[in-house]
């Protein structure tokens, strides 16, 4: 690989992302004559060499931030598995969707947010609810065309997984296999769930996302979305049907696909 190239940046970069104890390294911070290790093409070089072509790739020692990084020790393989799908979903999205899910809990006590209010007022006020009620969401969001498939529950136990995954299936009638991407909570990978789809002989197929690593999944986006028009500063507290019509309503736009929405949470190209 030759030193100057995009993909030359873009693995070094991946590399310092992680830890080195991923690669077999006993410590926890990086230095230059560890990542000539391993990464190989950088081996003939110097380690003046390595700093100066640190600096043309514009990769820094700089000082670190509070952050959360995943321990996935599988992390790179588990998105290549994932990133192979998305390809073969967008040679041929018919027969073969791809789909992101994740679910959320939402409450009847508004959540507290910016809002525009008179300079020199005190901001716009939250009114607190009289009852603590919560709804839970599933949502899956296709990569292809931006189509949203919502359901509410009261609670997602391993049977309303199942159902909901049945309920995803039988929107592709026409697909030979729906891949779903998700995050490793126990109820998705249950042993009824995965024994009730193998019984009725599933096109469903999920694939697990790197542990701790929820920038990974593009739906989680989608709650913010949705927070941002529905549930902040929201006016239902005395209301609580309404606000589950109102959740429920927002979603519609998505039944058909939304480009839009795909630019919004980064699925579309630059």
């Amino acid at each position: 690989m030759h030193p100057d190239t995009p993909a030359a940046a873009s693995q070094v970069q991946e590399v310092v992302h992680h830890s080195p104890r991923l690669y077999g390294l006993q410590r926890s911070n990086w230095r230059q004559t560890d990542l000539r290790q391993v990464i190989e093409w950088l081996r003939p070089l110097s380690l003046s060499g390595v700093c100066r072509l640190f600096r043309r790739l514009q990769v820094v020692y700089k000082r670190g931030r509070t952050s959360v990084h995943s321990p996935d020790p599988a992390y790179d393989e588990k998105l290549a598995v994932i990133a192979q799908a998305r390809k073969g979903s967008q040679a041929d999205p018919e027969r073969f969707p791809f789909l992101y899910e994740d679910e959320m809990t939402y409450e009847l006590r508004p959540r507290v947010s910016r809002a525009y209010a008179r300079r020199g007022r005190d901001a716009k006020l939250a009114r607190q609810a009289p009852t603590a009620k919560q709804r839970r969401i599933a949502a899956s969001l296709e990569v292809n065309t931006g189509v949203v498939i919502a359901r509410q529950r009261s609670r997602f136990n391993v049977k309303e997984m199942y159902r909901y995954f049945r309920l995803v299936e039988k929107r592709y009638p026409k697909a030979e296999r729906v891949t779903i991407a998700l995050d490793n909570w126990p109820v998705h990978f249950h042993p009824f769930v995965l024994e009730e789809l193998a019984k009725r002989h599933s096109r469903i197929e999920l694939l697990p996302l790197p542990t701790y690593a929820p920038w990974t999944n593009p739906t989680e986006k989608l709650w913010g979305l949705l927070a941002k028009d529905e549930l902040n500063q929201h006016a239902f507290v005395e209301d609580w049907p309404g606000l589950k019509q109102a959740v429920t309503d927002w979603f519609t736009q998505f039944e058909q696909g939304s480009k839009a929405l795909l630019y919004s949470v980064g699925l579309c190209p630059d």
